[in-house]
């Protein structure tokens, strides 16, 4: 069953997917905190009362966000289904919040190793309960670039957080950010929950009610009978769904359907971590510092992020034209391709080649690394994944997914700057690159087209 939305329930979808991306926003900007702070944080003018934070300790703030990010999604695939979709996503201001305010408040690096955890807990609850929320409110039409916009909020609070961290101090920062996460809790306030929650919880009329914002319909006039129709279908659904996940066994997960989906979902989240972006982008100022490039780091990495606000938006405009495969693809290629120019670069840097003249290259290669990675591998494994799941499974391989992202993130990040001590940077970004060529393989050979895809329906229960 494919439901029809008028005009006005696609503006619906929209306002609700911008309300809910206020968080994500917020979280963008938790994620972008360790670009401009960490160069402060391990000078001397330190702002913690412990002193300079070590390489190791810098390590441990970068990585850390994945512990709690693993945590978070282990806990937001638990309430999804006990409280609903937009209940979970409306408690995310709760560890956004905490966040910001124990940066304010903080006066050690373990104080800063409980809010990086706590802006993880929020990352791993968005990445389980955004995707669910676009599939079960949206439209096959516009599914995609609704799903972009989880990309292009986060992406955008990162680079509003380097451009903030080069402009205001360590501890008007979070005075500032922490307005986010009290806007979004008002305006959650405002939107219903999605009717396939209200219907796993029972709540028939108000799941209608739902149906009919989402729809466009403002009144019972408006109910055409296809409309009523389309609802009973959706509740005969929902409901048989939910008997079937209550009797979720073992053997629904060793189906060839739901072994091949949640394989895909675990290589995807690898690939989106083993590609190297987020880690570079965590550690921007520093891998600028490292790279020889002759513009400020600050300068360089606000840049960068601005590049990831024209990617997303591209992603955003092209997803549901090319497909969800094409993109991928050109994404993976494309930012292997990028980090190897930056590799080369800094391997002859290394070797004292004479590079004058050349010394655009780190921002260039740099820039459309960042570019192609928001095209296709920043966002497009998250909302795919409802796409591949069988309905029965799906919030279980959903948070599988989803956990295993935390994992790699947490790796990825862990690493990186022991990599850059050990192997310098053309030895790090060497491993990222052949990544992303080998991944690009895999996509070609194993990864289905999903574009269209009509998620209730008989066939991917």
């Amino acid at each position: 069953m494919c439901l029809k939305f008028e005009s006005k329930g696609v503006l619906h979808q929209v306002l609700a997917t911008c309300t809910i991306n206020i968080v994500n926003y917020a979280h963008g900007a938790a994620l972008g905190w360790v670009s401009p702070f960490l160069p402060l944080l391990q000078s001397e003018d330190s702002p913690l009362e412990t002193g300079p934070v070590t390489v190791e300790q810098g390590s441990w703030i970068g990585s850390i966000l994945c512990l709690g990010g693993l945590f978070g999604a282990i806990v937001y695939g638990y309430l999804t289904e006990k409280i609903g979709v937009k209940k979970s996503i409306a408690s995310l201001c709760i560890s956004n919040m905490s966040f910001w305010t124990i940066v304010y408040f903080g006066t050690s690096v373990y104080h800063l190793y409980l809010a990086r955890f706590l802006a993880g807990v929020t990352g791993g609850g968005v990445i389980v309960t955004f995707p669910l929320f676009i599939a079960d409110i949206s439209d096959s039409k516009v599914r995609g670039a609704l799903g972009s916009i989880l990309a292009l909020a986060g992406n955008s609070g990162i680079l509003t957080m380097y451009i903030v961290g080069d402009l205001l101090s360590y501890r008007t920062v979070p005075v500032v950010m922490i307005s986010l996460p009290t806007l979004f809790a008002i305006l959650m306030t405002l939107i219903p929950e999605t009717p396939q929650s209200l219907l796993k919880q029972r709540n028939v009329t108000q799941a209608e009610q739902s149906l009919k914002f989402y729809s466009g319909l403002k009144s019972d006039q408006e109910c055409t009978p296809e409309f009523k129709q389309q609802f009973e279908k959706l509740r005969n659904f929902i409901l048989n769904s939910k008997l079937q996940s209550d009797r979720l066994q073992l053997q629904d997960f060793t189906s060839p359907a739901a072994k091949k989906g949640i394989l895909i979902g675990i290589f995807l989240m690898f690939l989106n971590q083993f590609c190297g972006v987020f880690a570079i982008l965590t550690y921007a100022v520093s891998i600028f510092s490292e790279s020889g490039s002759t513009l400020s780091p600050g300068t360089s990495a606000i840049i960068m992020g601005a590049i990831q606000i024209v990617g997303t938006i591209a992603s955003f405009i092209f997803i549901d034209l090319a497909g969800r495969k094409v993109l991928l693809l050109i994404s993976t290629y494309g930012t292997g391709l990028g980090l190897t120019c930056l590799g080369v670069y800094s391997w002859l840097r290394a070797q004292s080649v004479d590079l004058t003249g050349l010394d655009w290259i780190p921002i260039a290669s740099l820039s459309l690394t960042v570019f192609l990675f928001c095209v296709g591998l920043c966002n497009i494994p998250f909302f795919v994944l409802p796409e591949l799941l069988p309905a029965k499974i799906c919030n279980a391989g959903n948070t599988i997914s989803m956990i295993s992202i935390t994992i790699f993130s947490f790796i990825s990040l862990k690493i990186l700057p022991i990599l850059l001590e050990q192997i310098q940077l053309h030895g790090a970004v060497a491993i990222f690159a052949s990544t992303c060529f080998i991944g690009g393989i895999v996509i070609a050979l194993f990864i289905p087209e999903t574009k269209g895809k009509n998620l209730v329906s008989p066939e991917n229960v």
